[in-house]
């Protein structure tokens, strides 16, 4: 007996086609068995009477059929407790059935589709490496923890487990160049809590997409509640702003930087072109407060009347600068071409900026009463504990050092150019998150003249 399906026949000229019915909320689900059948060989009752020419094979077609059918229903009603809609019925019904039933018991089953919507509308590719750091970090908690991670499971425990995986457990490596065994390499443990909680409004944005595209039954604000009751529950809070430090360069370190020629000629002269050029995009960040995304698009139609003009990749919001003629000879120099590798740029600035931070430490504690301090201390929360980060200054630079420094900088004249200038140069409308960029000195020294002070040297000097 079959309890969703029925068998019905679709009267013709001079024949009936026999087809699957299914329906929900007044929509309707037709689907053609290929059998054909003349009045004459339909029973009073609506069957097909014996005399029907291939009457056994016809019958096993349209009983495979309906029992394909209903077997997908079943399996979503027993899974979410009432029937499908017709149009998840509809997209299933065009798989295989096993892919069917198996699109069911694994969450990631429409990762795929996810991913490939996401690349059609996102500007920016770190944005879908960010993702794909998703499925990888859930595949390796299912095959650890050997978790069944189905739609219907998504429950408290499920986040309670998968929260406590990625801050507790998780393996992973920074540099995937640098994964095999020969390479001695171990992986860090755990996730930071921000990445942590990325990570989770990242599954909550894919869940959403199964639910609106697909169909799929998903209750979105019981999925928040368990991910808050999850946080709370693993003590999962970001660090506070004020306990956040990330390493930013004052005006001083930026000038010798720059004229890191002038300064030391047999350390300038040992770094290849492409270092120079590494250099040259730091410096451009700091000078202009670009974000390395926006840096990358900088072209020649950009500059208009001795500023830079342009739209920020992440927010659409313009921002408007002065182009610093340090900036500009880097432009001319790189031929308007600051594109770049971001994980490459980021590793060679750590090494070079070891060696330039020792440099400038001699210059420092020459010109100061206090020593340059060249080792560095960054707080991590990973779940309930606090974990010390202390290495070398120069381990800490990034692509990113040099928006929050120009950023930090512009903060320290915020006095003298206004609060809205600095928002416009940024590029932002929300002086929350102009302020997210300022950061706390870990050491010091005001900047004299000009925006930043920073100026070329000429051999004369």
């Amino acid at each position: 007996m079959y309890l969703y399906t029925q068998v019905q026949f679709v009267k013709r000229k001079d024949h009936s086609d026999v087809i699957i019915y299914y329906s929900k909320n007044g929509e309707k689900f037709r689907r053609s068995t290929g059998v054909r059948v003349l009045p004459k060989n339909i029973t009073s009752k609506g069957a097909i009477s014996s005399s029907h020419p291939n009457h056994e094979e016809d019958s096993k077609k349209i009983k495979s059929l309906q029992d394909r059918i209903e077997d997908i229903v079943i399996s979503y009603k027993d899974k979410y407790g009432e029937k499908p809609s017709v149009d998840w019925l509809e997209k299933q019904f065009d798989k295989p059935l096993v892919d069917a039933r198996k699109d069911l018991d694994y969450a990631l089953c429409y990762w795929k589709e996810f991913i490939a919507e996401k690349e059609q509308t996102t500007r920016n590719p770190g944005t879908i490496k960010r993702y794909n750091n998703l499925e990888g970090t859930l595949n390796k908690f299912v095959e650890k923890r050997n978790y069944i991670v189905s739609f219907d499971l998504l429950d408290q425990k499920f986040f309670n487990d998968f929260l406590s995986y990625m801050v507790n457990e998780h393996e992973y490596v920074r540099n995937h160049n640098l994964t095999r065994p020969e390479h001695g390499l171990k992986p860090e443990v755990g996730l930071a809590n921000e990445t942590a909680i990325k990570r989770l409004k990242d599954f909550t944005e894919y869940l959403k997409y199964c639910s609106v595209e697909h169909d799929i039954n998903i209750n979105l604000e019981k999925i928040k509640k368990f991910i808050k009751l999850a946080r709370h529950k693993q003590e999962v809070r970001p660090l506070s702003k004020t306990q956040k430090w990330e390493l930013t360069l004052t005006a001083d370190e930026i000038q010798f930087v720059v004229n890191l020629d002038h300064y030391e000629p047999d350390f300038w002269d040992s770094l290849s072109e492409n270092q120079k050029r590494y250099l040259d995009i730091l410096i451009f960040m700091c000078l202009q407060g670009t974000a390395p995304i926006d840096t990358k698009e900088i072209k020649k139609s950009d500059i208009r009347n001795g500023k830079i003009v342009k739209e920020r990749s992440k927010s659409g919001n313009e921002f408007k600068v002065d182009l610093d003629p340090i900036a500009e000879q880097i432009l001319v120099r790189n031929n308007f071409n600051l594109d770049f590798t971001d994980q490459t740029v980021n590793g060679e600035l750590k090494h070079i900026f070891v060696t330039i931070f020792e440099l400038y430490r001699k210059r420092f504690d020459k010109k100061h009463d206090e020593h340059f301090e060249i080792l560095c201390t960054q707080k991590i929360r990973k779940g309930e504990r606090e974990i010390l980060k202390i290495q070398h200054r120069g381990l800490f630079v990034e692509l990113m050092t040099g928006r929050r420094s120009f950023l930090t900088n512009l903060g320290e004249k915020a006095d003298e150019l206004g609060i809205k200038e600095l928002m416009s140069q940024a590029g932002h409308t929300v002086i929350g998150t102009t302020l997210g960029y300022i950061h706390e000195r870990q050491q010091s020294k005001k900047s004299k003249g000009g925006l930043f002070g920073v100026y070329k040297l000429n051999k004369s000097n």
